[in-house]
């Protein structure tokens, strides 16, 4: 580690001293907006042999050094034509578009353009029809690449992204609720994201937006109510504004939001269980009933922060953001008939009220940045991060026996957690193209306590510790008649140790140490632009799956945590093509030490313990998909359909078979997709929007899908005033109502079918405003980001 930074430290320093030529300028797009990524490089005017270049910054700037004093220059960019021009010092430059390459794709103003940069996939959101379809999330809900998964927004063959707005980490969700489509410029989904990310982030999504010219004030409203049409009590309405005041070279920004939220989930229960005694004799236990469970919270968020231009390319700024918790309230109701080896033996009827406990949960996060360009060449880009969080609760239960004995069980949590993280960047040209180093730094706390009552399981106490230490590097260029390659290592160090100060026997502590590549190319063949990828990431339990405690849900469900569980360590091969309105993607992940959810028997009562668990035998994925992007005059379509399956293979425990173990195969039924998008624009700011998602059944990790699922969902649109600052928008979703998933699962020793009705059926009204709205300028990227997410 220390030798690294030394080498690029060393670096640095030494390559300044060769420059003769400082070369600077912009590169913009015929619209006149900056130009992200773009290659730049000096040719030598013998040979045309590459002799040095860099990569345009957010803001489309470059600056060039070299020794060749008469050289040309070369400004590249896939989707693009390429410009050759004499070099000179604060140019300009224009990119126009690569008829040839894009022929097809724009057949009118209202469909997004798709184009590959090298990184991901990239979606010019302003002036198309995703312009004013409503929040960020509305945006990246339709945005090529992207498609609604079981767990939300998911980057195909990837999973959940981390998603950055101009820069900067969103670590509050709310917040792309509060973002409004028509402020974003851009969307880039990145597939094989580079060292400089954590090893956990497996994708990403950067928003831009657009840049507002001029200081004043400026601000948005939002608000919004969205209403179940199966329950009465599901109402979610929600507000937000935010304010912005630029003068000079100083910018403030802040904003609050308040959200409340509903969800209601009715389900059928068949759970098996199977055993044996001592004796050698069977046992077979069997749980059929109910389960109705009901949440309504309410929570509050606010930001402010400033950031301030000390001059050219030199930034100074610090965030402030927190959130507290108004209301919490959960209510469970399971009603169980227990049967042992055939005979009735329970009926039991379970009433839950989960509410907040000794204090009012909240969490406080912060972050100061710098961010420059030294001497024209040397970028430096520093961060300082805190988040700290603290949470309790309360659960009541009242078990009700038909046959058995009443029960009254009472339990409390209280949990702490605090995150101090830094990140160090440093970016320079080199020979052809530019290298990046760095270095990030991780120390997490978190305390976690849990005492019941009414049952014997043992209180829990526990602390956990890890710090994370990280270096990294990366080269990328751009050779004529080759394309652009990028490479690039990341080395992580993480101590990790666990103690229980009322069970010392769970003590663990462990240490790792793992490097992470990245490799990555890209290329125009004619009218196709190709990327290929490959990575190595992992990722790492959260803290709460870490904790040992044994927490009671039921009187035939506790669960816990897995003190000694592994991280994942996966790696992933990506391809995607793109030709004119067609986007081609494809993806193989192999998993070692997979996590999964498992549920085995917790002694001979029919009891069983749900916790975490590192799968021995790999799991591998594989996704298929294609993206069709047509526009027939005023209809414009967003096609996405495709296939992802797995191979895994689980040795389980079950007494039923001779040695006591089989395999359990979760192979065989690939997951089939289609999501399918319509909307119509028409003139006088109206906008109709239908389209819907259709999942088959099949395997999802451990468990099987046993229903087709469907989203169907309907808006209209109205933007108003002469430059659309205030928008009307009325949705609908589900409208068949088979927005849900019933599952299987084969645990060996136990076994689960569950059918579930979700509140999903809801009609949704927004308004939006924004006054003289000036985007902000911070450009803190943040850093201990996995660390946040897992806490």
């Amino acid at each position: 580690m220390k030798r690294l930074i030394c080498l690029f430290v060393f670096a640095t320093i030494a390559f300044p001293v060769l420059a003769k030529e400082d070369w600077r300028g912009r590169v913009v797009d015929e619209k006149g907006e900056p130009v992200a990524y773009a290659n730049v490089a000096v040719l030598s005017k013998t040979d045309s042999t590459v002799l040095c270049g860099v990569v345009t910054e957010e803001d489309g700037t470059f600056n060039i050094v070299t020794d060749e004093t008469d050289g040309i220059m070369m400004v590249a960019m896939l989707g693009y034509k390429t410009v050759y021009l004499a070099p000179v010092d604060g140019a300009v430059i224009t990119l126009t578009d690569d008829t040839q390459m894009l022929e097809g794709a724009v057949a009118s103003a209202v469909m997004p353009k798709t184009k590959l940069t090298g990184e991901g996939l990239q979606t010019n959101v302003r002036g198309s029809v995703l312009e004013n379809v409503g929040t960020a999330n509305d945006v990246l809900s339709k945005t090529p690449g992207l498609i609604k998964g079981q767990n939300g927004l998911e980057v195909i063959g990837k999973g959940s992204p981390m998603v950055y707005i101009n820069g900067r980490r969103v670590s509050d969700v709310s917040e792309l609720d509060r973002l409004q489509s028509n402020e974003i410029q851009s969307v880039e989904v990145i597939t094989n994201p580079g060292a400089q990310y954590d090893a956990t982030v497996r994708a990403v999504v950067r928003i831009r937006t657009i840049r507002r010219q001029g200081d004043g004030l400026g601000f948005n409203l939002n608000a919004s109510d969205a209403q179940s049409l199966r329950w009465a009590r599901g109402n979610d309405p929600f507000g937000a504004i935010n304010v912005n005041y630029r003068t000079g070279g100083l910018d403030f920004f802040g904003g609050v939001n308040y959200a409340r939220n509903t969800s209601r989930q009715q389900s059928d229960l068949e759970k098996k269980t199977f055993g044996r005694t001592t004796t050698g004799d069977d046992w077979l236990f069997e749980n059929k009933g109910t389960l109705l469970n009901e949440y309504i919270g309410s929570t509050l968020y606010g930001n402010a922060g400033v950031n301030w231009q000390m001059a050219d390319n030199h930034f100074l700024g610090g965030k402030v953001e927190w959130g507290r918790h108004l209301t919490y309230n959960v209510h469970t109701e399971v009603k169980d008939n227990v049967f042992e080896n055939g005979v009735l033996i329970d009926k039991l009827t379970t009433l839950s009220d989960d509410t907040m406990g000794e204090w009012t949960p909240y969490n406080l996060g912060a972050n100061l940045y710098y961010n420059g360009l030294v001497a024209g060449k040397l970028g430096i880009d520093v961060n300082l991060d805190y988040y700290g969080t603290d949470d309790s609760s309360k659960s009541v239960s009242m078990e009700t026996s038909d046959i058995t004995h009443n029960a009254a069980i009472q339990s409390g949590s209280t949990n702490a957690g605090r995150m101090y993280a830094a990140k160090a960047v440093l970016s320079y040209p080199i020979w052809k193209g530019q290298l990046q180093a760095g270095t990030e730094e991780t120390f997490s706390r978190r305390i976690d306590n849990y005492s019941i009552d009414g049952i014997d399981i043992p209180a829990s106490k526990a602390t956990v510790r890890e710090d994370n230490i990280a270096g990294f590097a990366s080269y990328g260029l751009y050779l004529p008649k080759v394309g652009q390659l990028s490479a690039g290592v990341r080395y992580e160090w993480v101590h990790y140790a666990y103690t229980d100060a009322i069970t010392p026997a769970n003590d663990l502590s462990r240490n790792y140490g793992n490097w992470f590549p990245n490799v990555s190319y890209a290329n125009a063949f004619g009218p196709v632009q190709l990327m290929l990828n490959y990575s190595a990431k992992t990722r790492r339990p959260n803290y709460a799956n870490l904790s040992s405690a044994v927490r009671y849900n039921s009187r035939y469900i506790w669960q816990s945590g897995n003190a000694r569980l592994q991280p994942e360590l996966s790696h992933n091969i990506s391809a995607t093509a793109v030709w004119k309105w067609v986007t081609f993607m494809a993806n193989y992940t192999r998993t070692d030490d997979a996590i999964m959810t498992w549920s085995s028997p917790y002694g001979s009562e029919g009891v069983v313990l749900v916790q975490p668990r590192n799968i021995e035998s790999p799991f591998r994925m594989y996704s298929t998909f294609v993206n069709l992007t047509p526009t027939v005059g005023i209809w414009t379509m967003n096609y996405t359909l495709g296939v992802q399956g797995q191979r895994l293979g689980i040795t389980v425990e079950d007494p039923r078979e001779a040695g006591g173990k089989r395999v359990t195969s979760f192979n065989d039924k690939p997951i089939w997709i289609a999501q399918l998008l319509n909307t119509i624009s028409m003139k006088g700011g109206w906008q109709f929007e239908l389209g819907g998602m259709v999942q088959s059944r099949g395997y999802s990790g451990n468990l099987l899908l046993t229903s087709v699922y469907c989203d169907i969902g309907a808006a209209v649109q109205k933007t108003l005033l002469a430059d659309g600052s205030l928008v009307l928008r009325l949705e609908a979703t589900d409208l068949a109502g088979l927005a849900h998933y019933n599952v299987d699962s084969d645990f060996g020793s136990h076994t689960i079918m569950q059918t579930n009705l979700m509140d999903t059926q809801k009609v949704k009204l927004s308004v939006r405003y924004n006054f003289n709205t000036a985007q902000s300028k911070y450009r803190g990227t943040g850093a201990g980001t996995d660390s946040k997410a897992r806490m």
